[in-house]
C-alpha cells in the first residue's frame, strides 16, 4: 500500500504540463538523456534537468549514468494511479 505522502508527491510531479511532456516522449522512446529530452520538449537543458530530478525524486522515472551521460526511463515500478496517467499519454 503506498502512503498518502508518496502519492501526493507523485501527483504533484505529473500535474505539470511539462513533465508530462518528458513522461509522453520517455514513454514512446524507451530511454532518452537530458539532451534528448530537452530538445523533444523544447525545453533548456537545466530546466529540463530540474523537472527529470522531481520525476526521480517521485519514483516516477529511473537514471542509469554511463561516462559522462545520464539515460532516464520510466520505472518499471509504478503506483496505479501514475499507471493510469501514464496509460493516458
Amino acid at each position: 500500500m503506498v502512503s498518502i505522502r508518496t502519492l501526493e508527491g507523485q501527483l504533484r510531479a505529473v500535474a505539470n504540463a511539462r513533465r508530462l511532456g518528458i513522461l509522453s516522449f520517455l514513454k514512446k522512446n524507451q530511454s532518452a538523456t537530458v539532451g534528448e529530452i530537452s530538445n523533444a520538449v523544447r525545453l533548456k537543458g537545466p530546466s529540463a534537468s530540474q523537472h527529470l530530478r522531481i520525476l526521480k525524486s517521485a519514483g516516477i522515472i529511473e537514471h542509469k549514468k554511463r561516462g559522462l551521460f545520464v539515460t532516464y526511463r520510466l520505472s518499471l515500478k509504478q503506483e496505479e494511479p501514475v499507471k493510469k496517467v501514464l496509460s493516458l499519454l
